[in-house]
């Protein structure tokens, strides 16, 4: 089991505080700044655990198996043959 805590955070560039990677993307980074690209990497990583996570679901998606009242009877009594 992995617990996955709500993280709020605000990384920002201080050479360049416009810069948003949701909206700039790649093309918003300047003169290749890694403080920018680092940004980058952090929102992408971000939205593909959040997508990977909606993927696999949750426990309230899954299916939860009950036993049946015909499932009992496979099993043989070992005292029915004597």
């Amino acid at each position: 089991m992995i617990k996955v805590g709500s993280i709020r955070w605000k990384g920002r560039c201080h050479k360049h505080p416009a810069y948003n990677p949701e909206i700039d993307g790649l093309g918003g980074i300047r003169g290749g700044c890694q403080r920018c690209e680092a940004l980058l990497d952090i929102f992408t990583t971000h939205a593909k655990l959040v997508r990977l996570m909606r993927e696999f679901g949750s426990r309230a998606n899954t299916a939860v198996k009950v036993a049946s009242n015909g499932d009992s009877d496979r099993q043989m009594s070992l005292l029915d043959s004597i």
